[in-house]
């Protein structure tokens, strides 16, 4: 059986090393393909470590096979990033199951939500309260515990609204869930504890550096832990001098073509661009009741690699994706031998060899629709590596997948 995982593993951590292990133990022979954000997380944030690494431990923790969630998905709302993820598990024509977490051990009650989403007695409650200025997020949580009479706090768990959204794709799929429930600690918990902690809050401890390595080990694995000692972290204020410069030399009608702004944001960008001091004030400067930090940062990087409302339109009317192969395994190399048989999308291993750098520049518009979203996912990691001063340009041209032989 293929058991599919969509994760940011930002860092990998005790508790996806507890998730490989529980699908192990529920599904016999099972072969684990994960399919990861890249440098980028849905958030709008760097990742800790770059995408590389972080496929390579993730095989080390267990994984078969990991692949890339291309950009124009993984930074996106929890809808697209779920939908964007679950169609490429679909498209290898392989996937049994896939297996998510959620902080309540109840999968008839979120499938029951994850069809509520497509009414059309939602979709009319969801405008009214869109119409009185609060953010999507909000107002989905608020329809739904309205309409499952059940409380707003429960839908509002960090990891819930995501597994519903997994859910809701699941529905166009043969792939069957395997819910398996959080333990120990939240999703964006902030405290760290002894066996299991969140992604955030060993974020959070490595960057304040208010808690010893020795803590910090008792949550991850000791290759992960190696890592994150030797690395350099990413500062998002690297990026606010070259965003300022970009702002300021737009037209306004390219700033209302980026993906995402909406409703004059656009004036309030530039405006906010001419007055903030650095990255953090000019993030806060955005915040509304309405556009929520998470949805401005997705924002800033969508400017940044210029991805037009246009872009979107084609890659979410168009079925073509693709598996971009980081790491894998023996039983994942296998895996991939199979996926070639029963997949019709590119099987992306060698980058060099679906698009050249010069096509990069040149922005050809004679570019498949594959190609040109994975032009985005370069170019992302392009702007990734400025907040490294040890990380080149064009590393997804230099870097090959790891390959982990024992």
């Amino acid at each position: 059986m293929v058991v599919g995982i969509i994760a940011e593993y930002n860092p990998f951590h005790n508790g996806h090393r507890y998730q490989i292990e529980q699908i192990r133990k529920k599904v016999k022979d099972a072969t684990i393909v994960a399919v990861m954000s890249g440098n980028f997380t849905q958030r709008g944030e760097a990742a800790i470590l770059d995408k590389f690494t972080r496929a390579e431990l993730a095989i080390n923790g267990g994984c078969d096979l990991v692949l890339e969630l291309p950009f124009v998905f993984a930074v996106r709302s929890a809808q697209d990033f779920a939908r964007g993820a679950i169609n490429l598990l679909k498209n290898l024509g392989i996937v049994d199951i896939l297996a998510f977490g959620a902080e309540i051990d109840d999968i008839k009650l979120l499938q029951k939500a994850a069809k509520i989403l497509d009414t059309s007695e939602f979709n009319q409650m969801l405008r009214d309260d869109l119409s009185k200025g609060i953010s999507y997020a909000s107002a989905t949580c608020q329809v739904l515990s309205k309409i499952l009479s059940i409380d707003e706090k429960i839908l509002r768990l960090p990891n819930l609204i995501l597994a519903i959204e997994y859910l809701r794709a699941l529905n166009a799929t043969l792939i069957k869930p395997l819910l398996i429930p959080r333990v120990l600690s939240q999703h964006n918990e902030k405290k760290l504890h002894s066996n299991i902690s969140s992604a955030t809050a060993i974020r959070t401890s490595v960057y304040l550096k208010k808690t010893s390595w020795d803590q910090i080990s008792e949550t991850i694995d000791n290759k992960t832990l190696e890592v994150l000692k030797k690395s350099e972290l990413p500062s998002m204020e690297n990026l606010f001098k070259p965003l300022i410069m970009k702002i300021i030399c737009s037209k306004i009608t390219e700033l209302e073509n980026i993906y995402g702004m909406n409703e004059g944001l656009e004036n309030k960008l530039i405006s906010s661009a001419r007055s903030s001091e650095n990255f953090e004030t000019l993030v806060n400067s955005l915040v509304s009741q309405r556009y929520t930090r998470t949805r401005i940062q997705r924002l800033i990087l969508h400017f940044l690699i210029k991805l037009q409302k246009e872009d979107i339109a084609i890659f979410d009317s168009d079925s073509i994706n693709y598996a971009r192969i980081l790491a894998f395994n023996q039983q994942g190399r296998n895996l991939i031998h199979l996926i070639k048989k029963t997949t019709n999308i590119p099987i992306i291993n060698k980058v060099s060899k679906h698009i050249l750098s010069r096509d990069i520049y040149k922005q050809s518009n004679n570019l498949k629709v594959y190609q040109k979203m994975l032009y985005f996912d370069i170019i992302s990691s392009d702007i990734f590596s400025i907040l490294y001063p040890n990380i080149k340009l064009g590393q997804d041209f230099i870097k090959s997948p790891y390959y982990n032989i024992n």
